[in-house]
Formats: C-alpha cells, sequence, structure tokens
C-alpha cells in the first residue's frame, strides 16, 4: 500500500480521484493501493519555552535556544493556549495510516514551507518508509497523471528543506528571545515581536503618525488658457508657487501680456509591452487596486481556486515561464477565446508570439500564475473577479504592443514658462482587454484630438486662473501598498506575507478602516516601545533570504547561517535591554 500525504483536504480528494482512490474513509481516502490522507495546514511548530520545561524566563535565560522538539499547534481559547484538537486527531489518523502503508509520497505544497511541513511530519511520527517527491504546478488531471509517472527522490529536496528549517529557527530565535526580552525589559503586557511583523507594524504607525503630525503647506499653480482653432489648451506653470503675493502677480502679468510665445513642441511615439504575467504579490496589488479585496482574501481565493484546477499553482514570487509550460499556452488560450465573454479578443491574440515576450524559466521554482484550460463552473463574485485578472493578464501577453504618442508644449508668457504634456493612444493592443489607460498616462493629460503647434508661434491668452492647494496627508497604508513595500524591503515572501498581516489583526496590532491599515492603540504602544530599534528596521533581516537561497544551493550550511542569527538575537536583546536599564524596573519573572 502506498500512502500520500497532501496539506489541504481539497487536495488530497482531488488527487484521491485522479489516482482511483475513492472510497471514503475518517480522515483519508483509499483505493487503488492508495492511501491518500492530509494535513490542516501546518500542524506542528518548535516548541515554547514553557513546552521544554522553562515555566519563566530569567535574565540569566538569555539567549533563548530553540529545542529540539516539535509540538502539536495550539490554539487560544478563553482558558489560555491549548493544543488543536483537530490537529490532535488528524495526526493520530495520518499516524495509523502511514503505519499501514509501505512506500509514502510527500504531495503537499511544491515549496519551502511545504518540504518543511512533510519532514516535520514524517519526523515527528517516526516514519522509517522511503519516501517519494510529487512536485506538480497545477491540479489538473493531466497535471497529476504526470507528476505521479516522474516521482522524485525525496532527497533532492533536502537543501529545500534545510534552508525551510533554518527559516523557521532563526524566525524563533529572534521572535521569541525579543518578546521576552521586551515584556521583560518594560514589565508589563504580553508584547508579540518578529522579524517580519515588527518592521511592518513599525511602517504602519510611521506612517500614521507622519499622518497624524502633517502640517498643510501652501502652494499657488498659475494657468493659462491658449487658443487656437476654436480649441482651447490650459498650460501649467512649471512650478507651483509657494507665496501668494508672487503667483498673485504672475497671475495679473499674465493678463496683462495678452499673448504667448511657443518656445518647444516636442512628440514621440512609444511603444508599451504588455505587463508580465502575475506572481502572488503582483496579483494582491492589482486585485486590492481595482476590487478593494485584502491580500489574505486574495491568497485565499487564488488557493481556492488553484484547487478547482482553473489556475497553476497560485503561492509563486516568479513571473516567468518555463519552455515547456509556454509551449501548453495556445491550445489553452484558444479553448478560452471560445468563450463568450473573451471572443472580441480573437482577432486581436498572437498565439504564435515569441517566446521572448514572457520570458525563460529553468529553474525548479514555480512558474507565474497561469490559467491551465479547464472551464470554470459557476464562481463566486470574488473568485470571477480574481480569474477574470489572470485571464486578461494571460490574454494581454499575446497581444501586440500598446502604441502611445506623448506631446509636451512649451510657452513662455510674461516672461515665465509654463506647460502641458499630453498623449494620445495610436493602437490600444493589449491595452484593450481592461482599457485601463491611466498604466500608460505617464502623468500626462489625455487629449484625442491637439490642434498643431509650431516653435515660435504666438497664440493669444484667452484666459487666466490661480488656484489655491494645500498639501494633503500621506493616506494609511492600503493592502496593495503594503505588499509592495513588504516586497521591495524583502520582507517575507509570497507565501508568508499575508500571514504576518493575519498574525497582527489577530494580536490586535492593526485593524481595517475603509480600505486602510492603521494601528490600534495597542500597536501604537508598542510601536513607541521599539521605535528607532533593531527590532523595528526592516534592514535587520534584509540579507536573510539571500543567504537561504544559498542554503537551498549547497553553498551555505545551516549551522553557520543560525550562528550568524545568534549574533543578530543578542544585539536585538542587547540593545532592548539597554533602552530599558534594569534598575527602572520592578525585579521579577515574566
Amino acid at each position: 500500500m502506498i500512502a500520500i500525504v497532501t496539506d489541504r483536504p481539497n487536495v488530497g480528494r482531488e488527487i484521491a480521484r485522479v489516482l482511483g482512490a475513492g472510497r471514503k474513509e475518517n480522515g483519508y481516502m483509499t483505493g487503488n493501493g492508495y492511501m491518500v490522507t492530509w494535513t490542516y495546514g501546518n500542524m506542528l511548530s518548535l516548541a515554547m519555552p514553557k513546552d521544554s520545561g522553562t515555566a519563566h524566563v530569567e535574565w540569566k535565560d538569555f539567549p533563548l535556544l530553540p529545542p529540539s522538539l516539535l509540538t502539536v499547534r495550539h490554539v487560544k481559547t478563553d482558558t489560555g493556549w491549548h493544543p488543536d484538537i483537530n490537529a490532535v486527531l488528524q495526526l493520530k489518523v495520518i499516524a495509523k495510516m502511514l503505519n499501514a502503508c509501505d512506500t509514502i509520497i510527500a504531495a503537499t505544497d511544491a515549496s519551502r514551507e511545504g518540504e518543511m511541513l512533510f519532514r516535520h511530519l514524517y519526523g515527528f511520527l517516526g516514519c522509517k518508509q522511503p519516501c517519494l517527491r510529487l512536485w506538480i504546478s497545477s491540479l489538473t488531471d493531466e497535471a497529476i497523471t504526470e507528476g505521479m509517472a516522474n516521482l522524485l527522490p525525496c532527497d533532492r529536496f533536502d537543501n529545500l528543506f534545510l534552508a525551510a528549517d533554518s527559516r523557521n529557527r532563526a524566525d524563533w530565535l529572534l521572535g521569541v528571545n525579543s518578546s521576552h526580552a521586551i515584556c521583560k525589559a518594560v514589565g508589563f503586557g504580553n508584547n508579540s515581536l518578529g522579524r517580519v511583523q515588527t518592521p511592518v507594524l513599525a511602517e504602519i504607525c510611521r506612517r500614521y503618525r507622519e499622518r497624524e503630525n502633517h502640517m498643510p503647506a501652501d502652494s499657488w499653480p498659475v494657468f493659462i488658457s491658449l487658443c487656437k482653432n476654436d480649441r482651447i489648451l490650459k498650460m501649467r506653470h512649471v512650478d507651483d508657487l509657494v507665496a501668494r503675493r508672487e503667483a498673485l502677480a504672475l497671475y495679473e502679468d499674465c493678463k496683462a501680456a495678452k499673448n504667448a510665445r511657443i518656445t518647444a513642441v516636442g512628440k514621440r511615439t512609444e511603444e508599451i509591452g504588455a505587463p508580465a504575467l502575475y506572481n502572488l504579490a503582483e496579483l494582491q496589488k492589482d486585485v486590492n487596486r481595482y476590487h478593494g479585496l485584502t491580500a489574505i482574501q486574495v491568497q485565499e481565493i487564488a488557493q481556492s481556486l488553484y484547487e478547482k484546477r482553473l489556475i497553476s499553482y497560485p503561492r509563486t514570487s516568479s513571473r516567468l515561464l518555463p519552455k515547456d509550460v509556454y509551449d501548453t499556452l495556445p491550445p489553452v488560450m484558444e479553448k478560452m477565446l471560445s468563450r463568450k465573454e473573451f471572443r472580441r479578443y480573437a482577432g486581436m491574440v498572437d498565439l504564435a508570439a515569441p517566446q521572448d515576450s514572457i520570458g525563460a524559466q529553468d529553474t525548479i521554482e514555480h512558474h507565474a500564475i497561469i490559467i491551465t484550460g479547464i472551464q470554470p463552473g459557476k464562481l463566486g463574485r470574488e473568485e470571477m473577479l480574481v480569474y477574470t485578472l489572470i485571464v486578461g493578464r494571460v490574454l494581454e501577453t499575446f497581444m501586440p504592443p500598446c502604441k502611445v504618442e506623448y506631446t509636451t508644449v512649451d510657452a513662455v508668457c510674461a516672461a515665465r514658462k509654463f506647460r502641458i504634456r499630453t498623449y494620445r493612444i495610436l493602437e490600444k493592443g493589449w491595452l484593450g482587454i481592461f482599457e485601463r489607460e491611466h498604466i500608460v498616462a505617464k502623468g500626462c493629460m489625455p487629449y484625442q484630438v491637439m490642434p498643431e503647434f509650431f516653435q515660435e508661434e504666438i497664440l493669444p491668452v484667452a484666459g487666466c486662473s490661480l488656484i489655491h492647494k494645500k498639501s494633503l496627508p500621506v493616506s494609511p497604508y492600503t493592502d496593495e501598498e503594503l505588499v509592495d513595500y513588504m516586497d521591495k524591503a524583502g520582507l517575507g515572501t509570497v507565501s508568508t506575507r499575508t500571514n504576518i498581516l493575519r498574525t497582527l489583526l489577530e494580536r490586535k496590532y492593526i485593524r481595517y478602516s475603509g480600505k486602510y491599515v492603521v494601528p490600534t492603540p495597542k500597536g501604537l504602544l508598542l510601536y513607541e516601545t521599539v521605535r528607532g530599534m533593531k527590532v523595528a528596521d526592516a534592514s535587520l533581516t534584509s540579507g536573510w533570504e539571500t543567504e537561504l537561497a544559498r542554503i537551498e544551493r549547497g553553498e551555505l550550511s545551516q549551522e553557520e547561517f543560525l550562528d550568524g542569527v545568534l549574533e543578530t538575537v543578542n544585539e536585538v536583546t542587547g540593545e532592548i535591554f539597554r533602552n530599558h536599564p534594569v534598575e527602572k524596573r520592578p525585579q521579577g519573572t515574566i
């Protein structure tokens, strides 16, 4: 009998269906020589100090080191933290099932986290059977069948597990030590710090404080309107004046001048190619921007679409495709273009587009998010919004570039320089899918028909205007901006960022105010406690991902990496204790 372990019930049932294991049992499926089971996400974690006998943390106990034992996932209840009963029961089912099998196939997520989940489960249950790895990027029947026919040896992924385990232990080291240190140092609360969550919280709070402390600044834009061929062209002074008296004087001078001289006319045509295919971060940003769904919602919906076999593996950071996957897209697109909602694009799509329009990927990393060709059944409104964006992005990739004409006209009036920048779309190309002109506007004004202007031409001033502007405070972060910030700052991965936001929400450090993410009083208090410290600095662990990638490639050992992490932990806890000296606090334990 062969056992297959997945990390989600839906994924397990889908694999079981394809393999003919159709008999339902308690917590698994069986049939045709297979037993297919699942976890409910990651049901195991590194034990906390209290789990390994350290009930009270004293000053002498730092730095705290992660114990070798794993513990069952805990959940918070009214009476404190207790083992998750669902995890406990399912672990018993998995243990019983694995003991009855000769071979185990790891079918957890083909990622760092999925590899660690299986390896931890395998070790926790004391398994000894040989195991193989199922590595697939979609749940279509073809992908599962091909993956089962090309199972990989588990030891091929040893370095991937070491990278995941190293990251897990490093997060424990920094998170547990800094959390216990801050609680010990300030003598109150049950504060939670982490290498990603704390810098993210600090950035949310920093912008919130900046908004609170905003002092409006005045500016006075001056405009003139020129008339040619019964068309009005409104031009803006190149500098927004900050002194009302100077702006008013310019306004009066322009009225008195009555004419303006065209000093420069510039035109250029630009071909703008379609944007790259989606990875999870770009998908989260676009869905939040256009439809207002949170990053957490988008990841959950994308996972649901994946489990419904409609899209490829969503938790990817890549926007490229390997050649073999690229070659499967034309027939998939033909099938999609036959649907009535996409039929009007059939004449615009070039299914023979050159491969370099997408890019090539040769690594084992998951490729960009694409559709599978499975026809969607009845989807919920939000699922359809996300699915349509993914379909549209793949369609855009096979469409010609968008051609845009950009025009800049400069003029002088009353010895001061005025300018207008406009754009005109000549050929929509891929932009015709969603008609989002702001993508190519580049800060210019849209002008469908514009008079022809010539250098040194003199034109009458048809009007002048003076506007009083006050600078607006910066807005709180949206999910789109937060995902972008974390991406650029190297905080977390596409797979873990939504869990960071979820953690901050669950611990009541942040909340949603409409579409904005704002800190709570509890979050602001923690921010003020650690503001300016290393633990709140995004650059503290910015090099970790590079080092973890080296572990994946076998270029760096886990021991070397964790030694460096321990040095960082000592720096962080030392700074916390220096900022909150012992003599200023009551002695005791936490």
